[in-house]
């Protein structure tokens, strides 16, 4: 007879484990070890216990067994549920509505390395894995946990990217006792290596509206409308995935639950419209005086109006620009609203347009342009912006 072995060196688990069921909201393998959070326990007697702040891990490669006794609780009975779980760098982010602990689990037992409040998560889709970290949002930020820190991508250098109303404004958190299944969610395009941050995946007004994050640039940009189906309405969307190819795609419910895949290629457009942010120079008290702006650019600019407006006023941009020539240069004498070359320059070479404005612009705090039109060719492209201050 086998004198050596014994149940629970085989089995994995004590002969008297009160449940190795649990059902769960969220899951992720670290070290050949699965962790469940936000569990409903089954006992042998088919009674049934919720335990929506704790985790269970399972035993070294036996990925469905969840012994009671492997329970984790880093916050007992604290009014809060986990939402999701996350890895990292031999850490777990669990995620609850309105913290984040940060869980080490590089060694056989598992503690609690930090507990991050305000930064909790309403739903799964909010949270993605980068190969810089793990992103996630919420109605306070964006945030990204490289192994070391949680960075907030809405600051930089001291100071806040956009602004505290316009991001509370887009984004959309789930309420914990409603069905409506929406809420704003985060994906990665690993090609580009970008962020795109959707206002909601339910089908309400403007839900397919974006912020696009480029962590090479860290710049923000705004997209309006950009997650819509093709005849134009809102839809219905699952969180993102990205696929074998790394392309990021989700389903919609226009066609079937048909499979979409975010592209940013060029297209030919009717409506044109492009803002950049109020700038400032850096020094938002001091006077400036605008003596030129140089756009780089290629193909057919012709539909393409180019304004500008100062001092922070958003809905006003009619300032003009004399109109180039074909080699760039101004004109200095042709105000307009098309002031690029009025034909195509082509695709081969860049043209470095030299754009005069048509008054002085003096003591002024801060300058914004807008590139505008209808009739845009998908061959129009802008590699860069220069201003002569």
């Amino acid at each position: 007879p086998n004198l050596v072995d014994h149940y629970e060196l085989v089995a994995g688990m004590n002969p008297d484990e009160r449940s190795i069921l649990s059902k769960y909201k969220s899951a992720v393998v670290v070290n050949r070890v699965v962790y469940i959070g936000g569990i409903q326990v089954q006992y042998e007697d088919g009674a049934t216990e919720v335990m929506g702040d704790a985790m269970i891990k399972s035993p070294v490669n036996k990925f469905d067994l969840f012994p009671l006794s492997r329970i984790i609780e880093v916050s007992v009975r604290d009014g809060d549920s986990i939402v999701k779980l996350e890895e990292y760098a031999d850490r777990i982010l669990q995620f609850k509505r309105s913290k984040m602990h940060l869980v080490n689990v590089s060694q056989e037992v598992e503690f609690l390395e930090d507990t991050f409040m305000h930064k909790g998560v309403s739903t799964p889709a909010a949270v993605c894995k980068t190969d810089f970290g793990v992103a996630w949002v919420n109605k306070h930020g964006c945030y990204l946990y490289d192994g070391n820190r949680v960075n907030n991508l809405l600051e930089k250098g001291g100071r806040r990217l956009i602004s505290d109303d316009d991001w509370a404004s887009f984004i959309t958190e789930k309420d914990a006792s409603d069905d409506d299944p929406g809420g704003s969610m985060i994906g990665y395009v690993p090609k580009k290596r970008q962020l795109i941050v959707v206002r909601d995946s339910f089908a309400n007004s403007n839900s397919g509206d974006i912020y696009l994050y480029d962590m090479v640039t860290q710049s923000w940009t705004f997209g309006d409308s950009k997650f819509v189906g093709t005849a134009g309405a809102e839809e219905r969307r699952t969180n993102f995935v990205n696929d074998w190819n790394g392309d990021l795609v989700h389903i919609n419910d226009e066609v079937n639950g048909s499979v979409f895949k975010w592209d940013d290629a060029a297209d030919t457009s009717t409506t044109f419209s492009l803002v950049t942010k109020d700038i400032d120079f850096g020094q938002p008290a001091q006077r400036k005086k605008i003596y030129k702006v140089y756009v780089s650019y290629k193909g057919d600019g012709t539909g393409v109006t180019i304004n500008y407006g100062v001092n922070g006023d958003n809905d006003t941009h009619t300032g003009q620009f004399f109109r180039c020539n074909a080699n760039g240069s101004t004109t200095g004498g042709t105000a307009s609203n098309v002031p690029l070359h009025q034909a195509s320059v082509g695709t081969d070479d860049w043209i470095n347009a030299e754009l005069k404005p048509t008054a002085s612009i003096n003591n002024i705090y801060s300058f914004q342009i807008k590139f505008d039109g209808t009739s845009t060719d998908a061959n129009f492209e802008i590699n860069d912006i220069s201003i002569v201050y």
